[in-house]
């Protein structure tokens, strides 16, 4: 029984840190909330949408009152409040005396901690378990994420912090069988097609939905650049890698097919020239004063020292991971697509942050990784399951 024990503890112990993580994140952002009501104006305008969708047959009314009474204005729909609202109408056939405040004091503090499933799945299939689970544990008690997905705060950045990493691990796994198969099979399809539809319920979370889509078409691109500079043979390169395309393809065809209808054509321009359009966020042309001009985590730094100050030494342990990982792919050809999208995962909010101060927080992903990797690297040598840097 004990021998049985002991190697269910060995098989499993990540999805127990990973449950004690979750755990311990909600806690953490919800210990010592005693009031009555929500911390902010933007957390009552996310708990009004859900309280109409709740109220209004599970639809979100298509146009909201409030805004330029008495004629009110048209509003798309916002999947955050459909998972809001949807996830408190089941919770109150359990518990029937629960109201929308009080579900909203946890709500966003699980749903934040909840990155660390996808964080986890990520760093394990880019390096190992215990990359995973350092990972998972950086992304949960990164500071800055804390004080923005705190109890009481059902503002966005929760869903829109979870989606990428979400849609991100679908790809990985979609992208590993792929390289594994030699034809496209069901299983790879149904991922692709899973991949692009998660896609779209992203694109209805927030509008910076491009950079995912960038994120992951770079890092196909660049690795077949890398298989193209070895074979010089664009046949051989096609043999090889068709169904990793032919998945690729999918998830895009997914991704518009769906999308299409909900957003018209200019979907597609958007999410082609979405970077080049991204500093026009804090344009003035507009019929009404834009507050994204003056809005104080929308300035821009004052350099790259400042964008260092904020994300302090995880930036460092990053770029550290970073050399290890470009020196043991020079000596051993290992971790190449570790390195490839943790580089450009690095560059993509670097540039982002350069825009506006307030996108350092997209560099908690890679940070994460990055320590995650390193540390692991760190104890796989200690115990002796590496001889040396480059393994």
């Amino acid at each position: 029984m004990k021998e049985r024990t002991a190697e269910m503890i060995k098989k499993y112990w990540p999805y127990i840190v990973l449950i004690f993580l979750i755990y311990l994140g909600t806690t953490v952002r919800t210990l010592d909330y005693r009031w009555p009501y929500l911390r902010n104006i933007d957390s009552y305008n996310f708990a009004k949408e859900m309280e109409e969708i709740t109220e209004n047959n599970g639809t979100l009314p298509g146009v909201d009152v409030l805004k330029l009474a008495p004629y009110g204005t048209k509003r798309g729909q916002d999947f955050y409040a459909y998972v809001g609202a949807y996830f408190y109408m089941f919770l109150r056939l359990l518990i029937p005396g629960m109201t929308l405040w009080q579900y909203l004091v946890w709500f966003p503090a699980l749903l934040a901690s909840l990155m660390a499933v996808p964080m986890y799945f990520i760093t394990k299939m880019l390096y190992d378990r215990k990359a995973g689970i350092f990972a998972a544990a950086m992304i949960i008690f990164d500071t800055f994420i804390i004080a923005r997905t705190l109890g009481g705060d059902p503002d966005n950045d929760g869903i829109v912090l979870l989606m990428p990493l979400v849609i991100i691990a679908l790809y990985l796994v979609t992208h590993r069988l792929s390289e594994r198969a030699e034809r496209l099979t069901w299983k790879i399809g149904a991922l692709s097609i899973l991949t692009g539809a998660t896609l779209v319920a992203w694109r209805l979370t927030w509008g910076g939905f491009w950079y995912v889509l960038w994120l992951i078409s770079g890092f196909l691109f660049l690795k077949m650049l890398s298989k193209y500079i070895k074979t010089r043979d664009l046949r051989k390169l096609w043999q090889e890698n068709n169904v990793i395309i032919k998945s690729y393809i999918l998830i895009l065809l997914t991704f518009f097919i769906l999308a299409i209808p909900i957003f018209g054509f200019s979907i597609v321009n958007a999410t082609v020239t979405g970077p080049l359009e991204f500093p026009s966020i804090k344009a003035e042309g507009g019929t009404f004063p834009n507050v994204y001009v003056s809005v104080a985590e929308l300035q821009n730094p004052e350099g790259p020292r400042d964008i260092i100050n904020r994300t302090g030494l995880p930036f460092f342990l990053l770029i550290a991971s970073l050399i290890y990982l470009s020196y043991s792919y020079i000596r051993t050809k290992k971790h190449l697509d570790t390195l490839i999208l943790l580089g450009i995962w690095f560059v993509g909010p670097f540039l982002a942050t350069i825009v506006a101060i307030r996108f350092t927080i997209l560099f908690a992903a890679p940070m994460a990784i990055g320590t995650g990797i390193l540390f692991s690297k760190l104890l796989r040598m200690a115990s002796g399951e590496d001889k040396s840097l480059a393994d």
